[in-house]
């Protein structure tokens, strides 16, 4: 009984901590909510932006009796398409945001994304028919313009490089593939650009936060806004 009674006056202690610590919470949101206007806005933006039919008619002709390549390509277009959108509907001054001071500026968070997609398409070595490219230099990439040119550089770079993969080059076993902080793994050439495409969500749902924070509705949700409450 008496350890009964001795759990229970932990369990209260406890309860009161958590319930004192819950009140020195600051109330409400930490930012303003985003206004309708704002939320048009973006969902402007995104419709402006967005590549999606255009990357899906060019996947539909290119990957025909190709499976394999073929949703490799689709999830690629998702991911790449959230990506060049997003850098281009956070504003110029929006480059140089970071949200703590620890992180990344929105620029370089770009940046990472560009070299990524590059040491990704490259990992599993390059099919018959294409030059090996490296990343360019980023460190003084930094004014709009220039981060998104770059953006766009390398995912037509990985779209060449898939559109040229075979699917008995893309089966083929390779050293070292996939992500190193994640684990390297021998395995068929397809995982590099699969763990690229996981990379690029990443990046992406990382980059969310940034836009949020700016003011503006991430392209995932402005383009397929929620329907109103019934």
């Amino acid at each position: 009984m008496n350890r009964w009674l001795k759990l229970g006056a932990v369990i209260a202690v406890l309860a009161g901590i958590f319930a004192n610590e819950a009140a020195a919470q600051p109330a409400g949101p930490l930012v303003p909510a985003i206004t309708p206007e704002q939320i048009k806005a973006s969902e402007t933006l995104a419709a402006t932006y967005d590549q999606s039919a255009a990357r899906e008619k060019v996947r539909l002709e290119a990957f025909k009796n190709r499976p394999l390549a073929s949703v490799i390509q689709k999830a690629f277009d998702v991911n790449a398409n959230y990506l060049m959108m997003a850098a281009r509907m956070m504003p110029e001054a929006g480059y140089g945001f970071r949200p703590t001071p620890e992180l990344r500026t929105f620029g370089e968070q770009i940046n990472h994304a560009t070299a990524a997609q590059y040491s990704f398409c490259n990992q599993a070595g390059v099919p018959p028919g294409i030059e090996r490219r490296p990343p360019p230099s980023l460190r003084q990439v930094t004014a709009k313009a220039d981060v998104v040119k770059a953006l766009d550089d390398s995912v037509a770079y990985c779209d060449n490089v898939l559109k040229a993969a075979s699917e008995a080059w893309l089966m083929e076993i390779a050293p070292r593939l996939g992500g190193a902080t994640s684990g390297l793994i021998d395995g068929i050439r397809a995982h590099a650009f699969m763990y690229n495409n996981v990379h690029d969500a990443e990046d992406y749902g990382t980059l969310t936060i940034y836009l949020r924070l700016q003011g503006l509705v991430p392209p995932s949700s402005a383009l397929h806004p929620a329907a109103p409450p019934k």
